[in-house]
Formats: structure tokens, C-alpha cells, sequence
């Protein structure tokens, strides 16, 4: 990339990376979480609850809601992170005062919609929204369905179709309005998809990985919508047997930016550097993983260096500045043996993972339970990680939700 060649040009850069990173300041829109399991059932412990990240610690509470959230629970906030702008259960999207937003029914149309509902989604990843760009009170939920393999082996849930749904806040007096929906990004079978900010923090990319594939997608995300950037062939095809493909699992980009991963739990984890200016990947580096498990997720640290990973009885820490030939797993913990309320199969293993704004990683448990584990200082290696399990205490029952979101408040860099 070019550098900067004069006193002018730096003091105008300066300038407007101090802009871009005031108006960055206040993207708190991941400080409210929702969770649940069966809300809708009357009973005190299913009514549903919300995680606030506006105090420190993070406070939970109930909070009933006749929509039942159960794995897949995408929500957005306002800027300032006080107000819940809408929600998803994967089947519709729902706005603050829990009713199907207009036009906002039958998301992530298919056979697992048609199975699912009304029951929440089966999808473990709940996707992403963001602010449109250069588009005041509009904004962008991607979002991908399930589907089971049509070719051999025909099994399972695999993740495809990944769409985008086009949502403006400021239609019926702020309670919003769908104004597409199901718009196909990449219309096939994919692995784990990120998004990220461009380097000027003025659009978005979004990397998705194909599945079967050693292939990558970039899309342009900008005021005129969603378009393909770049398609990349990086590193080894590891994909070389047809009962061995990659499994629906959690990846994405590391909060700085700077790589995006992918992690199928019959292969390993792939790690690719990433240029935000250019909207380009590169320097694939595959790390094998022997892991056979349903529930596996990935979170990167604040700091971008570890990558956490977990099965459900699982939980393991990589360090992306190690080479592939020597890199090392270190096992930060193996499940417990709790079950919550002495219940089996309620077990309190370890399900999906989301890096959260007061700098900690939360777990979900797999299946109903009134906990949440926490890795307390990811940035650290081992175990001065300080992972704790079922450390962060709910006054409801969740059932394995987590939300997932982008790095709102990511700073713009010098793409001259």
C-alpha cells in the first residue's frame, strides 16, 4: 500500500480518523443479550432473560417474553446499546414489543423452517446485523439457513444459502419495517461466514468459506447493498473425502480484523490473514484438530492472538502466532460433570461461544441451564486464561443461546 507523503495528507488523515473514531465510539449495539428456553410455557424459570453489558459486572435478569428463544438468538441495539431495536428466534423477526415486524415473518425459508416451527431454529449460528452503510435507520441482518445434504452422505443439518434481510427502523413510528428479506448472498452449501469493517469504516466485508472447499468468498457490503468482491483458492484442500466434510460450526473474524477462521470439527481449524483495505485473504495456515463432536464453536481473544475452541466437553486454547509445524493445543478444561438440577441429560457441557464488550468470552451450556461458563482473561495463555465453569450465574433457564456479533466499534486504519 502507498504511504503517506506529506504533512497535509497526514494531518487530514489525522483528522478524520479522530471523526471515524468518535462516531465509532458509541457502536455499542452488542451490549444487550437475550437468551431463553420454552418462555412461552408460564413457568417462572422458562420465562426468558436478557444480559446488560451497560454495568460492570454485566447484569442478568429475567425478562418474560411470549417468543421462544432456545440456540438461535440474534438481536440488535441501538447505538447506545440501551434499547433492543429487534430480535430473531431464526423463524421471524420480532420487534420490541416482541410482535412479528412488518414483513418480518418466515425467515430462513426450507425443510428445517417447515420442521422448526413454531419452536425456535435449529441453527446454531444466529448471524449478524449491522448498521446499512451511508443509510440512516436502516440495517442489514445476514443470516443462513439449514439444510440436509442432498448428495452422499445424506445426514445431518449443514448451513447454506446465506441471505441478508434489509430492515428500516424508522417505518412505524420506530417499531420498524422489513423491506426484503431472504435476499441470497451465496446460494449453496457453506461453512462459517464474518464480517468486518473496511479499512476507511466506511462498509463492511463479509468472507465466507465454501464448503467442501479450500475456496473463499469476500462481498462488498456499501450503501448500494451487497456485492461480490473476490473469489480466493488458499492453502491445501483438506476436503478429500466425501464422509468427511466440513460440519456446521462457529468461526469468523478476529476482533482486530487482521484474520478470519474457520473451524470444522472433522478437519481442523484454518486461519487466514486478512486485508481490510483490500478486501483481500491470504497466508492460509491449517492447524489439525482431532475433535468429533456436535458442539464445537470458536472465539478469538480481545487481543486476536488465541483462538478458543471447544466441543462440549471441551475447551482448548490455539495460538495463532504459532507456526502450523509446531504449534501446540493447550486443553484449558475438560467438562465438569455437571448437570444442572442433577438431571441428566441437562448437562452444563460446553456449547457455543461469543466474545463479549466487557472483554470476556461466554459459553453456553448444552442443553437448559442457569449458567453460563466464562473465560475471564482470554488474552493471557493457559491457564492464566481464568476460565471458570458455570462462572456467570442466570436467574432463568437458557438453552444454549449465545448471539453473535461483529466488532462494532472496530477503528478505521490507514489504507493510503
Amino acid at each position: 500500500m502507498k504511504k503517506l507523503c506529506s504533512k497535509g495528507k497526514f494531518l487530514a488523515f489525522s483528522l478524520w480518523f479522530v471523526g471515524c473514531s468518535f462516531l465509532g465510539a458509541a457502536q455499542n449495539h452488542d451490549y444487550i443479550w437475550y437468551y431463553g428456553w420454552s418462555n412461552g410455557n408460564g413457568h417462572p424459570d422458562f420465562a426468558g432473560g436478557v444480559i446488560d453489558f451497560n454495568t460492570n459486572p454485566p447484569q442478568a435478569r429475567p425478562q418474560r417474553r411470549p417468543v421462544n428463544i432456545e440456540i438461535y438468538g440474534h438481536i440488535m441495539s441501538d447505538s447506545l446499546g440501551l434499547a433492543v431495536l429487534y430480535y430473531s428466534n431464526g423463524l421471524h423477526i420480532y420487534n420490541q414489543q416482541d410482535q412479528v415486524m412488518e414483513n418480518g415473518d418466515t425467515i430462513n425459508p426450507g425443510f428445517w423452517w417447515e420442521i422448526s416451527n413454531p419452536e425456535p431454529y435449529v441453527h446454531r449460528a444466529s448471524g449478524f446485523s449491522i448498521p446499512f452503510p451511508g443509510r440512516a435507520d436502516e440495517y442489514l441482518y445476514f443470516h443462513q439457513r439449514f439444510d440436509s445434504l442432498r448428495a452422499l452422505p445424506i445426514c445431518c443439518w449443514f448451513p447454506r444459502d446465506i441471505y441478508y434481510t434489509h430492515i428500516d427502523m424508522s417505518a412505524n413510528e420506530g417499531l420498524g419495517r422489513v423491506v426484503s428479506k431472504n435476499n441470497a448472498v451465496y446460494a449453496d452449501y457453506s461453512s462459517s461466514f464474518g464480517l468486518v469493517k473496511t479499512g476507511d469504516n466506511q462498509g463492511w466485508w463479509l468472507v465466507l468459506g465454501a464448503i467442501r472447499s479450500n475456496v473463499f468468498y469476500t462481498y462488498a457490503v456499501d450503501s448500494l447493498g451487497v456485492s461480490l468482491h473476490r473469489v480466493d483458492t488458499l492453502g491445501l484442500n483438506i476436503y478429500e473425502s466425501n464422509f468427511l466434510l466440513d460440519k456446521p460450526s462457529l468461526g469468523g473474524f478476529s476482533p482486530d480484523g487482521t484474520k478470519f477462521a474457520k473451524y470444522d470439527y472433522w478437519h481442523g481449524i484454518t486461519v487466514l490473514d486478512f486485508d481490510r483495505c483490500e478486501g483481500r485473504l491470504s497466508n492460509a495456515r491449517f492447524y489439525p484438530v482431532d475433535s468429533t463432536n456436535t458442539f464445537t464453536s470458536l472465539a478469538f481473544s480481545p487481543n486476536s492472538r488465541f483462538i478458543y475452541y471447544n466441543t462440549s466437553g471441551q475447551l482448548m486454547q490455539l495460538d495463532t502466532w504459532a507456526a502450523p509445524e509446531g504449534y501446540a493445543i493447550d486443553t484449558i478444561a475438560n467438562w465438569d460433570g455437571y448437570y444442572e438440577l442433577n438431571m441428566p441429560p441437562f448437562s452444563d457441557g460446553f456449547a457455543f461461544s461469543q466474545l463479549a464488550p466487557d472483554g470476556k468470552i461466554y459459553i453456553s451450556a448444552t442443553a437448559s441451564s442457569r449458567h453460563l461458563h466464562v473465560i475471564e482473561r482470554p488474552d493471557l495463555p493457559g491457564q492464566a486464561c481464568g476460565f471458570r465453569q458455570h462462572g456467570f450465574p442466570l436467574p432463568t433457564s437458557n438453552g444454549g443461546t449465545v448471539p453473535h456479533f461483529p466488532n462494532y466499534r472496530l477503528a478505521p486504519i490507514n489504507c493510503y
